[in-house]
């Protein structure tokens, strides 16, 4: 995953615009007849959107009271209703984050933050149409639902679905583990995840509301990318949130690698630094101590490590509670705990490019002696064997090397691990490998980096990717869309005249390679994913 504070700097887009033009086509799915109305009543009261092209968009809807006061660091409670007409034309605040530029509290966010977005087709289709909910990545501590990148009318008009984004609990707020938060609710023996409870809240409200937008709570898919990937896969496996969905997408979100939760044994001594920052650890209550302290300063208290390649310094991550999480999400998976719903998985060809972009120790490889030292960090007691699979003469620089391993490392080999434990339980599991490299990077030339997907999934232009889409781009948009869109409503992302989509067998080894040209390949990585796979085997 990429480090936060610097993914929060170079991919603060804001909230969606309705003037956006950037689509992926338009109008595909949405019936006949009278418009469909722009009032509508949830199960706490009435929201009033607004109508931006062929598209109803209903923003900032709370699915969740405000997690602030005595509400800090608990369950999400339910919103208390209202009778008047909510409107619902501005996306809410992000979640309480940091922000480079001014550095500090990002300045747009809040604790009251804990809201979903909806896009509907304005003419009301002849049955319920599949739903999409999307959680956003940014490390478990920065980004939003309504950022502009995820703004979702495009994806809506394009497939005819509804589209949800929603926000969740991030850093310290989000993830916080102590022994005194576990034991506050013997009913609810939980801490550390507050971030994935909220979540499974977004998809509670989906499952109650969606109806009323005309969406089928029956065919509801979840999908994101990076640590919203990791979210869904974790939303997979914790029981709490078996039958809230029925199909999940995971765009290079390797829940298959040890990394993607901490053990409440490192959480907890964390949550003790964490406490001790504050200044609470002498306090009566520790937990009143906590919930008193303002927002600026529990973000700041404990400022995440700057490389969260590495499993040290503080890393803000869902803890497995053993209520939440009953393990590693890896593990879960390949036991075969997990609601095996069909699975659309996947990375990006480049995608340690985006990590060395953005700096940590990963960007400072400027020869063979650097790479040996980042690669025995990265695989420690491999790193001998990591350095002979990726010559620097094959590479053409130690720092391409480095950025290779990154890549197959902690993104490409962990989704192929998640991949064959999810198809030997009996799950339909489809693999894929994203490979265009766009243009106009705000970063240079960065191949197919880590999120460069995500332009071409929502039809939107990027923070990083701020050109409109070319014609080239809006093609491949077409497609991925429409893979995407008959997945959430079939389970199965064939048909439309597209390619076959090989279901994922770990035998042929089949995967769709998604780029300007569609094809199918097999033995996606092998060699260096036997390797990779060897080296997860013998960690600790």
């Amino acid at each position: 995953m990429i480090p936060a504070g610097l993914l929060a700097a170079a991919c603060s887009s804001g909230e969606p615009d309705p003037a956006n033009t950037g689509s992926g086509g338009g109008g595909g799915g949405a019936g006949g007849g009278e418009p469909a109305p722009l009032r509508i009543e949830t199960d706490k009261g009435p929201v009033e959107g607004g109508l931006v092209g062929a598209t109803r968009a209903f923003l900032g809807i709370p699915y969740a009271a405000p997690p602030t006061g005595a509400l800090r660091w608990r369950a999400p409670a339910p919103h208390e209703p209202w009778t008047e007409a909510r409107k619902a034309t501005q996306a809410g605040p992000p979640c309480s984050q940091t922000s480079l530029l001014p550095p500090g509290l990002n300045p747009s966010s809040s604790e009251d933050c804990l809201t979903v977005n909806v896009w509907a087709p304005e003419r009301p289709a002849s049955a319920a149409l599949p739903v999409l909910v999307w959680i956003h990545g940014g490390n478990f501590e920065s980004g939003s639902g309504g950022e502009a990148d995820y703004d979702g009318r495009h994806l809506s008009e394009t497939t005819g679905s509804v589209v949800v984004t929603l926000n969740y609990r991030l850093g310290p707020l989000g993830f916080l583990a102590l022994p005194e938060l576990k034991s506050e609710d013997p009913a609810h023996p939980s801490t550390g995840a507050y971030g994935l409870e909220d979540q499974r809240a977004a998809l509670e409200w989906v499952k109650a509301n969606i109806g009323a937008f005309g969406g089928d709570p029956g065919r509801v898919t979840l999908f994101g990318q990076s640590a919203g990937a990791i979210g869904v896969c974790m939303q997979m496996v914790s029981p709490g949130s078996k039958g809230l969905f029925q199909r999940a997408i995971i765009e290079s979100g390797p829940c298959a690698s040890a990394g993607s939760a901490l053990d409440e044994e490192t959480a907890t001594a964390q949550g003790e630094r964490f406490v001790e920052a504050l200044g609470c650890a002498d306090a009566p209550s520790v937990l009143a101590c906590l919930r008193d302290k303002p927002t600026e300063e529990v973000i700041a208290a404990l400022p995440s490590s700057a490389d969260a390649l590495f499993d040290e310094g503080t890393r803000w991550y869902p803890v497995v509670d053993g209520w939440n999480l009953p393990d590693r999400p890896g593990e879960l998976l390949e036991a075969g705990r997990f609601e095996q719903v069909p699975t659309i998985l996947g990375s990006n060809a480049d995608e340690g490019a985006l990590v060395a972009a953005l700096g940590g120790a990963v960007t400072r490889i400027a020869d063979d002696a650097a790479f040996e030292a980042f690669a025995e960090r990265l695989a420690p007691g491999r790193g001998a064997d990591v350095v002979a699979h990726y010559p620097t003469a094959t590479h053409g620089s130690a720092q391409e090397a480095a950025n290779a391993a990154v890549g197959d490392g902690r993104f490409v080999c962990p989704t192929r691990r998640a991949a064959r434990a999810m198809a030997r339980a009996g799950a339909a599991t489809y693999l894929y490998h994203f490979t265009y490299a766009p243009d106009g990077s705000l970063f240079g030339d960065l191949g197919s980096f880590h999120s460069a997907e995500i332009k071409l999934v929502f039809g939107n232009p990027t923070a990083i990717l701020p050109a409109p889409l070319t014609q080239e781009e809006l093609g491949m948009s077409r497609v991925i869309m429409g893979y995407w869109s008959r997945h959430a409503e079939r389970g199965d992302p064939n048909g439309g005249g597209e390619i076959a989509w090989p279901r994922y067998d770990e035998q042929s080894d089949e995967n769709l390679v998604l780029g300007p040209t569609v094809s199918t390949q097999t033995g996606l990585k092998k060699d260096a994913c036997d390797l990779w796979d060897e080296i997860a085997a013998g960690a600790p």
